[in-house]
C-alpha cells in the first residue's frame, strides 16, 4: 500500500497569481468568515503595495519643454534687409509656458488680493445687511409675543421626569399663560412653562400650606377657581388648595355660587 501525505493547505494570490501557503495571508474577520477563509493578498503583495502608498506623490510637468528659439533670421526665410523694417514674427499657438511654482502661484494671489479694494458697504455689492435683533423682551411681558403665520406661539418644557418637550398654542393662550406665571417669554415666538406637572402641585399646596381655600381645613388636593369647563387654565393665578370634600362639591361651580350656598 502506498502511503499519501496530506498537503499543506494554499492559496491563489490575486495579484502575484502564485501559489501560497495559508500562512501568507490575513485571515477574514467577518461574520460569515469560516476557519480556513483568507483575504486575497499575500504577504509580499502586501508589502508591495504599502511601500508604493507611502510614495509621495509625483507631479509630471503638463506641457514638456521647447527648444529655444535661436536668435536672428530663421532658416530659408532670406536675409535681413538693412534699413527695411522687418515684420514680427508670429508667435506659435502652443508656446511653451513658464511653470509656475506654489510659491509664485501663493505670492501672486496673495499680491492680487491685497490690491484688490474691498467694498466697505453691503449696498455696492447688492447684498443686504443681515436683519439686526432687538433687545431681548422682558419675560413677564406678554405683549411681546408675536405670532407665527399660522397665529401660533412655540411653547416648551421639560416633563416630570426631566424631558424636554415642545408644542404650539395660540396667542391668546400664551398670554395667558404669562399673565398668570404658568410661562415666562423667552423671545417673541417662544414661552417656556414653569412648572411640570409633580412640581405644579407641590408649589400650590406649599404655598398654601395645605389649608383649604373654601373651609380652613387641611386639604391636599388643587381646585380651579375658575372651572376648567368654563375657560379656566391650570395656573398659580387660577389654582388654590382644598380639601377633598370642597373640591367634589364644588365641581364646575365658580367660587360665587359655591361659597353663596
Amino acid at each position: 500500500m502506498t502511503e499519501t501525505t496530506a498537503l499543506p493547505p494554499s492559496k491563489k494570490c490575486a495579484y502575484c497569481h502564485q501559489l501560497k501557503p495559508l500562512a501568507e495571508f490575513r485571515r477574514r474577520t467577518g461574520k460569515r468568515a469560516k476557519g480556513l477563509s483568507r483575504r486575497g493578498a499575500c504577504r509580499e503583495c502586501r508589502k508591495l503595495r504599502e511601500a508604493e502608498a507611502s510614495l509621495p506623490p509625483v507631479r509630471a510637468s503638463l506641457e514638456p519643454a521647447l527648444p529655444e528659439r535661436q536668435a536672428g533670421p530663421a532658416a530659408g526665410s532670406g536675409a535681413a534687409v538693412p534699413g527695411k523694417a522687418q515684420p514680427p514674427m508670429a508667435q506659435p499657438r502652443h508656446a511653451a509656458r513658464p511653470e509656475r511654482t506654489r510659491d509664485a502661484r501663493g505670492s501672486a494671489g496673495a499680491a492680487g488680493l491685497k490690491g484688490k479694494p474691498r467694498p466697505r458697504h453691503a449696498a455696492e455689492t447688492g447684498r443686504s445687511l443681515p436683519q439686526q435683533r432687538g433687545p431681548k423682551p422682558d419675560p413677564q411681558d406678554a405683549s411681546a409675543l408675536i405670532p407665527s403665520a399660522k397665529g401660533m406661539i412655540l411653547m416648551r418644557g421639560h416633563s416630570d421626569k426631566g424631558r424636554r418637550w415642545h408644542q404650539e398654542i395660540d396667542l391668546e393662550l400664551a398670554v395667558t399663560l404669562v399673565k398668570e406665571h404658568a410661562a415666562v417669554v423667552v423671545n417673541r415666538r417662544t414661552i417656556r412653562r414653569l412648572y411640570s406637572n409633580k412640581d405644579f402641585r407641590v408649589y400650590i399646596l406649599t404655598r398654601d400650606r395645605y389649608t383649604c381655600y373654601f373651609c380652613g381645613q387641611y386639604g391636599d388636593t388643587i381646585d380651579h377657581l375658575l372651572p376648567r369647563a368654563k375657560g379656566g387654565h391650570t395656573t398659580p393665578d387660577n389654582c388654590v388648595c382644598a380639601c377633598n370634600l370642597c373640591n367634589q362639591t364644588k365641581a364646575d361651580q365658580s367660587v360665587e355660587q359655591f361659597m353663596s350656598r
